[in-house]
């Protein structure tokens, strides 16, 4: 029944450290002034306030994992007592039961229904979906006769009563109504009368106002409406006067463990621009320079191949590819007579490409180019004696302060890593197999959200390259059917001056925009962990975006 429920608390950041790093819970979206929970197939949303704010909520979690969940919440906080006890039996509920309060005083209940088993430990991945939620109104009467009236049933057959507490609900999800005062089981914390919202998953919305008075109304929003529409599946963030973000799907759909906004994605080309920045590194350091000539820096292996690094960074090299976007469309295809698990360095993908002919004469004309990049991140790991992704780590995440971001291999993916899946026959699959083990120089890295953003806002302070190297990426340098691209990102104009800067990337399993926009400096990322749904999405939020402006 409850999709979303919003609650209220002048102590927002004392609250998102309690439930984000003491209980560990999934952050799913945020702001500047609220924060939103994974709780199983629900949400709970924590608004700031001005004012102090008490409710009770309980949680459903399996019946058969009660007694390690309460070990699991003993280690981390202290459990509420009650005539010594400090858990329940709930007969009519079938139901046991334990309690404790966050810092604001929210006394929160984990019931645990003996009808649902699931196997393992006890985790946040355990909680099933929010449970119980409290009204608390001087008009219980009035508020109950108006939910029933949403064909909300009452718990039992004697209706309203205004002097004890009313469930209105079924099965295992119920709204609790109750007047002012009361006392609430295993706590000293009385009933009081704050605003709240609850959302149902048929997009009704129940509204709670100061006083204590009942509004319902249809729930509307663009971006929610739009992800529901393509079955989103990732995270979404934008930064501008004030950051917001959240998170929809599951990072592995066996476990059903949510997306969050911390969870990395992996971004396929969109990390194009990582290996152009530390190309650009290099010629400030005088290592390199953009005309130099691939067969005078790799003479053992492209000793035929007469193209420029200016020329490799633009897609105008000619250079041939070993995945021609542009006549082919089946990624996974390649791997079927070289397997991906043995493509774990850049130096793997030359058998694919270096004796087959040139596409066009150098400098001719654009046409993106995958093993252009992998030619350059070769360059990298010469000139440097390095490898590739070692250089990345230590010239651009570090000094980034991308610190959750990596070219992981696909069999050894950190937590907080979203599984890429792939949609066949109305079921899906990984992408383990159906991208290289590792990414490289022309795709495979896995980032977060905020990670991208800081990458963003160093690279247009001059972090990472200095200003005047800068100018030089953001020029237009070429230009295809799908736009003008500088240096490993692509250039949208409008007027007479630059929309954004963007990149995009696209695998089986995988989809991504990021993207700058210089006007305002905002900052727009979309990650998900399937092939589809970030251009819908990306586009969603910049309509909004310049309906605003």
């Amino acid at each position: 029944m409850f999709k979303k429920v919003t609650l209220y608390t002048n102590q927002l950041e004392d609250m998102k450290g309690f439930y984000e790093y003491q209980l560990g819970f999934r952050i799913v979206e945020e702001d500047e002034s609220s924060f939103t929970l994974s709780i199983g197939k629900s949400q709970l949303v924590f608004q700031e306030s001005e004012s102090s704010a008490t409710y009770h909520f309980a949680l459903n979690i399996p019946g058969n994992q009660f007694t390690l969940a309460k070990w699991w919440a003993s280690e981390r906080v202290t459990l509420n007592r009650q005539e010594g006890m400090d858990e329940v039996f709930y007969a009519n509920f079938d139901a046991d039961a334990f309690y404790f309060q966050d810092p604001a005083g929210n006394v929160i209940e984990f019931i645990a229904r003996r009808s649902i088993d699931r196997m393992g430990n006890f985790t946040v991945d355990s909680l099933l979906d929010i449970s119980e939620v409290s009204i608390t109104t001087p008009n219980v009467e009035e508020v109950g006769e108006q939910i029933e009236e949403m064909d909300i049933p009452v718990r039992g057959n004697k209706g309203i009563d205004p002097k004890a507490l009313n469930f209105l609900g079924s099965g295992n999800a119920y709204i609790i109504l109750v007047a002012p005062k009361r006392t609430w089981y295993f706590s000293k914390q009385k009933s009081e009368t704050h605003p709240l919202s609850i959302e149902l998953f048929d997009g009704r919305q129940i509204i709670i106002t100061e006083d204590g008075r009942f509004q319902q109304k249809k729930s509307s929003n663009l971006i929610m409406d739009k992800m529901e529409d393509v079955d989103f599946s990732g995270v979404a963030y934008l930064q501008r006067k004030e950051t917001w973000t959240t998170a929809r799907g599951f990072a592995n759909r066996a476990d059903e463990r949510p997306n969050a906004v911390d969870t990395r994605f992996g971004i396929a080309s969109g990390s194009k621009l990582f290996t152009a920045v530390a190309v650009c590194q290099l010629v400030e350091a005088g290592k390199l320079d953009f005309n130099d000539k691939l067969s005078e820096l790799l003479p053992q292996d492209f000793s035929h191949v007469d193209v420029t690094i200016h020329q490799l960074l633009t897609h105008t090299s000619g250079i041939p590819d070993y995945f021609d976007e542009q006549v082919m469309d089946d990624f996974e295809e390649l791997w079927k007579k070289q397997p991906m698990y043995l493509m774990e360095t850049a130096s793997d993908f030359i058998p694919l490409f270096k004796d087959q002919p040139m596409m066009f004469q150098p400098g001719e004309r654009f046409r993106y180019n995958n093993a252009g990049f992998i030619a350059l991140g070769l360059v990298i790991e010469q000139v440097t004696g390095k490898e590739f992704a070692e250089v990345i780590e230590q010239q651009i995440f570090t000094p980034a302060k991308m610190q959750s971001s990596g070219y992981f291999r696909l069999d050894r993916l950190p937590r907080q890593t979203a599984l890429g899946y792939i949609e066949e026959d109305g079921m899906w699959r990984t992408n383990q197999y159906a991208i290289p083990i590792r990414g490289g120089a022309d795709g495979g890295a896995y980032v977060t959200a905020n990670d991208m953003a800081n990458f963003w806002n160093c690279l247009m302070e001059g972090v990472l390259v200095t200003k005047e190297m800068l100018q030089t990426m953001l020029q237009v340098h070429a230009s295809g059917k799908d736009g003008d691209y500088g240096y490993g990102l692509w250039i949208q104009c409008r007027g007479d001056g630059v929309l954004k800067y963007h990149v995009t990337g696209y695998d089986p399993g995988v989809s991504f925009h990021s993207a700058f926009y210089p006007a305002d400096s905002s900052i727009l990322t979309v990650l998900s962990n399937k092939d589809t749904g970030t251009y819908e999405i990306n586009g969603t939020i910049e309509e909004m975006r310049m309906e605003k402006e």
